[in-house]
């Protein structure tokens, strides 16, 4: 069911919706570098998708937002949480174990590119020459400012990387076109219920429990967890869920292009 974007968006909510993604998505790169010293990478990213659905579930059902779901609901939440949250943030927490924090925001400005190439087929239409100019002149603006910072692993490491933002591009279109409730903090809080459960189920089956114990999370990583709950999770994705409803795909993935900076 495609909902198509609202362009009578208060002027405010806009901005405040676009600071925290550009802002809090930032320094998740550097909250994920720290979490993954101590914490294994796909737990990280589940107990930081369950985290921020117990936050938001809650506070949707305390405002009586929520609505009684459907099984394509589910549906829809299940396969946008696989492709954003194993496929994009288990592939990025996983290589960030390697690749710096800034390196990593580099190779995701790769998801405005993603995504216009994904609307153009999903919609059956070219891409304006205009926005293919801008998208590419971001990237190579980006790609300059970093240059020379920080370590970018082995080929596979880069290559996991370019899946990832593959994987956020994708799962957020099936996320923009896919059945779904009413409210956007709920479709938020399923999409990260559905990727608890996918992140947590492949922590378990690759063994990163065995010899892992909880004693042995550190200060730094554990703030830096608490962090990407709340402000990565819990208020960005939320943030980001509502403008993939009001604006334009291309729009809304904006923040790529200023996330290595805030990385930095």
């Amino acid at each position: 069911m495609t909902q198509p974007h609202d362009p009578e968006a208060p002027r405010g909510k806009l901005l405040a919706a676009f600071a925290c993604i550009y802002i809090f998505w930032g320094a998740s790169f550097l909250g994920v570098r720290y979490a993954v010293q101590d914490i294994p990478p796909l737990l990280t990213m589940g107990l930081r998708c369950f985290g921020g659905a117990v936050i938001l579930s809650i506070w949707t059902r305390a405002r009586g937002d929520w609505e009684p779901t459907t099984a394509d609901e589910w549906k829809t939440a299940a396969l946008a949480g696989a492709l954003l949250f194993i496929v994009c943030h288990g592939l990025l927490a996983w290589a960030e174990q390697r690749v710096s924090s800034g390196r990593a925001a580099l190779f995701l400005t790769g998801i405005p590119l993603w995504t216009v190439l994904l609307s153009a087929l999903y919609e059956r239409r070219r891409p304006t020459t205009r926005v293919v100019l801008a998208m590419g002149l971001g990237v190579a603006g980006v790609a300059v400012l970093t240059r020379g910072v920080g370590s970018t692993g082995t080929g596979i490491d880069q290559f996991a990387l370019v899946l990832s933002a593959f994987g956020w591009a994708a799962g957020s279109l099936v996320g923009r076109h896919g059945t779904r409730p009413r409210s956007a903090t709920q479709t938020t809080a399923m999409q990260l219920t559905a990727g608890a459960v996918w992140l947590l189920s492949g922590s378990l089956i690759a063994g990163e429990l065995s010899g892992w114990s909880p004693a042995q999370v550190g200060l730094r990583s554990g703030v830096a967890l608490a962090l990407l709950v709340v402000c990565g999770t819990a208020i960005g994705f939320g943030a980001y869920t509502w403008l993939l409803r009001v604006t334009r795909p291309a729009v809304a993935t904006s923040y790529a292009f200023v996330n290595p900076v805030i990385a930095l």
